[in-house]
């Protein structure tokens, strides 16, 4: 990822640091409460984020749009549990993720994003 620009590095951090930060909520509150459910979903969105994470590095055209669908959807989850009731501190981190991923999406939909994917100029 030498060569390619911000806006993509910055998506794919997006992704990876999202994803690890939802596991790690999830890790908390499942030793706080001692139900180890809380770790499933963000274990799955951590690996479908790291998966077009991977897609991103390896450069496949169709990896933009991929990447820029999950984001949108795990925004849009973490905008619930914001909306939701909770601890304060889980809805603020909620908040927090959401805003990261919905960035994601802006940020893979620039014209330099675009161009390094070989879209149509």
């Amino acid at each position: 990822m030498r060569n390619g620009p911000v806006e993509v590095f910055l998506a794919m951090v997006v992704g990876a640091a999202g994803g690890a930060l939802f596991l790690l909520e999830g890790l908390i509150r499942w030793q706080s409460s001692g139900d180890g459910a809380w770790v499933k979903f963000p274990l799955i969105i951590l690996v479908l984020e790291l998966i077009a994470v991977a897609g991103l590095i390896a450069r496949f055209r169709p990896a933009r749009l991929t990447a820029a669908f999950i984001y949108g959807l795990v925004g849009l989850v973490h905008l619930l549990a914001t909306l939701n009731e909770g601890p304060l501190w889980v809805r603020v981190l909620s908040g927090v993720l959401s805003a990261g991923h919905i960035f994601g999406v802006v940020l893979l939909n620039m014209k330099p994003a675009r161009e390094h994917f070989g879209a149509a100029r």
